[in-house]
């Protein structure tokens, strides 16, 4: 059984046949984003359930799938994560957002960022997701990744 395991928003989904039919979309020599994820879709469906409600994202990580397998650039389609910055205005809270983005990107998320007011025992800048705070001060880059890895993999 050939199964793939593709994000679809911020779940992770198996999904059967992806390999095959990307080949079959580049052998009827499809490049138009909607008729390629239309055709994939079409041909999926045969083993894949596909519900309606998620059917826009299907089409987006579809499409992300068609980009990674032809090696071009994927990042516009990343999934949206909402995040919450606590920190005052200034050079640490940026270097902080500026980290959080690299790291999201690992995950192929994007971080849809809205700043919060630091709370008053507050060092440095934190991060909520959903939430829940999940770091707080400038980290290093792979405590960071750990912190978030460990909150998305909740989800």
């Amino acid at each position: 059984m050939n199964v793939c395991m593709i994000l679809i928003g911020l779940h992770q989904v198996g999904v059967i046949g992806l390999r095959d039919a990307l080949r079959a979309a580049d052998a009827a020599g499809l490049e138009d984003r909607e008729k390629t994820v239309d055709f994939l879709l079409e041909a999926l469906s045969r083993e894949n359930y596909v519900p309606d409600a998620q059917r826009d994202a299907y089409r987006t990580a579809l499409w992300r799938e068609v980009l990674r397998h032809r090696g071009r650039d994927f990042r516009e389609f990343y999934s949206e994560v909402e995040v919450e910055i606590g920190g005052a205005d200034g050079s640490d809270r940026d270097r902080f957002v500026e980290l959080l983005v690299s790291v999201f990107g690992d995950f192929e998320l994007r971080p849809v960022v809205r700043f919060v007011p630091a709370a008053e025992e507050e060092a440095g800048p934190s991060l909520v997701l959903g939430g829940e705070t999940v770091a707080r001060g400038l980290l290093p880059r792979a405590q960071l990744k750990a912190a978030v890895r460990r909150r998305i993999s909740e989800w």
